[in-house]
């Protein structure tokens, strides 16, 4: 080949880098939106939720069509807490069919995932935010006075545990959730089906027994699920309460009076970020298991290793890994004042907890691909840089180097893609009242108990029925 046509070569491939480059650090960038979020906790913790609302509604082109889920959860729960349900449970609609349209899809589907990071495929979502779309969404539909439309999202609740376990061929790490199941037979008794909501409220038992996360049973919930089987004649299954939980009692409605049912958003979930580590390339694949790995992605592997590892093996390389961080939320629980009452809170749920289990339950595969990733990107980058200054001469080589170098640090950002506006805990208190207008103070409180925020609320108590309601609470700054 002549010096001019190996000069040609090498700008050609130079140009396609620079493009390869480029794209890649425009997708890496966009997937994070750092600041967004910022600004977006900022407004949700002033208490103005139409503006939160507002805000999160005219950034729907930040997010891009890569993140379209994201932005779809997070208008769903802003406009929830805006009170704006009709809205909030048209965007959980649409939440519901990406999660139906990503369910036919291959994480690794597209693009070869070694070599591009995963910002670059749209954000799939996991199996527990699925779920409590269907909370929120209920929530929506209680609080708008349609029961049975409730209904049908705790009926989706049940249908997506069972997929999840069909789908996994019953390994799935997301099997139950205690306070899902709780809030599950809450709809399905406030509308009458007292059958469903003992069968929700026995799962309920187990799912918070076997612990992820782990969480006290709510003794409610233990009265609920006694007092509904005797209600229904099962005098078998009551006994088998009473002997696993000897405190259970019946609950009785006292006379003009309903149920207030009172949540407590707490906090924000864990914000994910990345971690850095050197590795020694020669000591990167000890680390693979390829049986986590895909097929095309073993290929990749494999090819890899057969470059020519030993030239290599004393070089270092970044890598980086996700992990979360945490909010230090001051709050840890609240007390609601009533006439010359003070009913307390309990913890029913931890989402923050949840997000951190799955994501330990997947860093053998996490560990396994951006290994792999980062040691065929560095093989590669050298072989082209090499190659480029046989034909191009020193400059080219230095220069292609650059933008490999530039190339791999943007394909390797970590994936910090979540539902990053889930409350970090879920509190819960439930209280009986006349029927009638009340109004409430909730008193939120830190692990000293001292009252650090409060908040005055009006309740309309319908005897006989469920009323619910809810709040947010938020005193957090960087856990370090």
């Amino acid at each position: 080949m002549s010096v001019r046509k190996r000069k040609i070569a090498s700008l050609k491939i130079l140009i396609i880098l620079s493009a390869f480059t480029l794209i890649a650090m425009i997708s890496g960038c966009a997937s994070t939106l750092t600041g967004y979020y910022s600004k977006l906790r900022t407004k949700i913790d002033s208490g103005d939720y139409v503006c939160a609302a507002k805000f999160v509604d005219k950034s729907e082109g930040k997010y891009g069509s890569k993140n379209i889920l994201m932005y779809y959860l997070d208008s769903g729960v802003v406009n929830h807490l805006a009170k704006d349900y009709e809205k909030s449970s048209k965007k959980f609609e649409l939440a519901k069919g990406k999660f139906r349209q990503y369910e036919q899809k291959s994480v690794t589907t597209g693009v070869s995932s070694m070599l591009v990071n995963d910002n670059v495929m749209p954000y799939y979502g996991k199996d527990f935010e699925r779920v409590h779309i269907c909370v929120f969404e209920s929530l929506d539909y209680v609080l708008s006075g349609r029961d049975d439309d409730a209904v049908v999202e705790a009926r989706q609740i049940d249908s997506l545990f069972k997929n999840f376990a069909v789908d996994s061929n019953y390994k799935n790490f997301y099997k139950d959730d205690g306070f899902v199941r709780y809030f599950a037979g809450l709809i399905y008794e406030n509308a009458g089906y007292l059958n469903d909501a003992f069968i929700s409220y026995s799962m309920a038992l187990k799912a918070y027994k076997n612990g992820m996360p782990e969480i006290a049973t709510p003794k409610d919930l233990i009265d609920d699920a006694y007092t509904s089987a005797l209600v229904l004649g099962m005098p078998d299954k009551a006994s088998e309460i009473k002997k696993n939980f000897p405190l259970a009692k019946k609950r009785i409605i006292p006379e003009k009076c309903g149920e207030c049912i009172l949540f407590d958003y707490n906090g924000f979930v864990p914000e994910k970020v990345e971690t850095a580590i050197e590795f020694a390339l020669g000591d990167i694949w000890a680390y693979v298991d390829v049986a986590n790995l895909d097929s095309k992605d073993i290929a990749d592997f494999e090819k890899a290793k057969s470059i020519g590892v030993a030239a290599f093996a004393r070089d270092y390389v970044k890598v980086a890994f996700p992990k979360y961080r945490d909010f230090d939320n001051r709050i840890t629980s609240f007390r609601v004042k009533h006439e010359n009452r003070e009913e307390q809170s309990v913890l029913t749920q931890d989402l923050g907890k949840i997000a951190k289990a799955c994501l330990k339950n997947d860093t053998a595969k996490v560990y396994a691909k951006t290994l792999s990733r980062a040691a065929i990107k560095y093989i590669i980058s050298k072989a082209v840089s090499k190659e480029l200054g046989r034909q191009g001469g020193d400059g080219a080589e230095q220069f292609s180097q650059a933008l490999l170098n530039v190339f791999s640090a943007a394909t390797s950002s970590v994936d910090r893609r979540a539902w990053n506006t889930l409350p970090d805990t879920i509190l819960m208190s439930r209280f009986f009242l006349l029927e009638g207008v009340h109004s409430l103070k909730v008193n939120f409180i830190d692990k000293k108990g001292k009252v650090i925020e409060s908040q005055d609320i009006e309740v309309n108590i319908v005897s006989g029925k469920k009323n619910f309601v809810f709040v947010r609470s938020s005193a957090i700054h960087w856990k370090e």
